[in-house]
């Protein structure tokens, strides 16, 4: 599947939507499914741990395995942050509304990467709107900003 999608392979995903349980996704987080990009990462980490000096093929690849495995929980965990960031953070709305489009953006850009693509694509998203914030804004925390306002308040404006 490219990035052109025919309606054929919309169809295709509704009905594989409307047969996914809260089991399958359960065994998808904790690596039971895997798609392609965890079996990508797997070979990549497989490469990269067999290039260890004193490391086996066996080792390397249960490397791999475990490291695909955890990668699904662990990025659905950074959204759970990167959303709760968004809600409970002290950030004004401007900077919420960003960084919920980076996530939407980032989201959308990794779906070719599939429901995996999708989590990791929204966290790059979310880290890169606090970047560009962070880039070209006054590099001040919101708890800056506070101790800022209550000295120039304690000393009668001027800071």
């Amino acid at each position: 599947m490219g990035i052109g999608h025919s309606l054929e392979d919309l169809r295709l995903l509704g009905q594989n939507l409307n047969r996914t349980t809260i089991g399958d996704a359960g065994q998808f987080l904790i690596g039971n499914r895997p798609g392609a990009l965890q079996r990508s990462m797997a070979n990549d980490i497989f490469g990269l741990t067999k290039m260890v000096p004193g490391v086996g093929a066996r080792t390397a690849a249960k490397v791999g395995r475990i490291g695909a495995r955890l990668a699904p929980g662990l990025s659905v965990a950074g959204n759970v942050m990167d959303v709760a960031d968004i809600i409970a953070g002290d950030e004004s709305f401007g900077n919420k509304a960003m960084d919920a489009t980076g996530m939407v953006v980032g989201g959308t850009l990794g779906s070719i990467g599939g429901p995996l693509g999708i989590s990791v694509g929204a966290s790059l998203g979310k880290m890169g709107s606090d970047g560009l914030q962070w880039l070209f804004g006054d590099k001040k925390t919101p708890d800056q900003r506070k101790l800022e306002a209550a000295l120039a308040a304690l000393n009668g404006g001027i800071v």
